[in-house]
């Protein structure tokens, strides 16, 4: 065989192997060459990886003051679970753990607080319900409802009581003071000491002594009758801030402090000179800190 027709042949083998696999196509006896192109199948994400890929840049920034606690995306895609329906939600029992984490950490209520007296003395105040207390329950049902809206947001937690300020010293600048030992008062608002009173608190050998700890006005009103077992006392001033125990006018007294309280004390309140207990009065509202040591 000539060699140009050996070359004939193989480029007619060749063009016809082109043909067959798609790169060259005949028209009107001339080969076109075209280009044969493969779209890529889109992937195909599960509901839990599109929750996931939802939430990864999702962040909830939780203020406390000064402070603040970030629940990010990550923390926050680990708590997505899918349930027996194929629904994608997130784990009950890991959100009330966080929630839990924020109460432990910035919760004020029922905790030691240092406290510095009017005397110069640092001492250390267990008792009392004053203070910051998250609603746990409720804080739980929000994070729920703000993690719906797949949206980063700044917020404060649902609180079951609140105090004057963050931080560990809750009661802020405006407060009442009270020394047992010294049977004493001093009423301080925005920082400024108004009135510094003698008083007479409950009388400790028959059971009668008044709490000590911190605690909020629970109200304040004008005219009242105190009633207990063996008294009717009818008073001007009435200031309460643990159940039935308060600060109040004590107009049939005579003399107040020193060591009254021990023979003559109250039934726990804390009695004042009318004119003090007044200008107690017109200075403080609900849930103004008592401090009682």
């Amino acid at each position: 065989m000539e060699r140009k027709h050996y070359f004939l042949i193989l480029g007619t083998v060749c063009l016809g192997l082109l043909v067959g696999s798609g790169v060259f196509a005949l028209s009107g006896g001339q080969a076109e060459k075209f280009l044969v192109s493969k779209e890529a199948a889109p992937i195909s994400l599960t509901p839990l990886e599109e929750a996931q890929k939802d939430y990864a840049g999702v962040a909830i920034t939780y203020q406390f003051g000064n402070q603040s606690e970030i629940l990010d995306g990550g923390r926050i895609v680990s708590w997505l679970r899918t349930d027996a329906n194929g629904q994608v939600t997130f784990d009950p029992q890991q959100v009330r753990a966080f929630v839990k984490e924020l109460a432990d950490k910035y919760d004020t209520a029922y905790t030691p607080r240092t406290f510095h007296t009017s005397g110069g003395q640092d001492i250390t105040i267990s008792e009392g319900d004053y203070g910051w207390r998250i609603d746990q329950e409720k804080e739980t049902a929000h994070l729920l409802d703000l993690l719906s809206q797949k949206q980063s947001t700044v917020c404060e937690p649902v609180y079951a009581q609140t105090a004057a300020v963050h931080g560990h010293q809750d009661w802020g600048t405006t407060y009442i003071e009270v020394s047992l030992k010294d049977q004493q008062l001093w009423l301080y608002k925005d920082g400024q000491c108004l009135l510094q009173s003698y008083l007479v608190s409950g009388n400790p050998t028959r059971k009668h002594g008044t709490p000590k700890g911190i605690y909020g006005l629970t109200y304040k009103t004008q005219n009242a009758t105190l009633s207990g077992q063996g008294y009717d006392s009818k008073v001007k001033y009435w200031m309460p801030f643990n159940c039935n125990v308060g600060l109040h006018d004590a107009p049939w007294r005579s003399s107040f402090g020193g060591q009254i309280y021990k023979s003559n004390g109250s039934h726990g309140c804390l009695n004042l000179p009318p004119a003090n207990a007044a200008k107690i009065y017109e200075n403080v509202d609900k849930n103004t800190p008592v401090i009682v040591y």
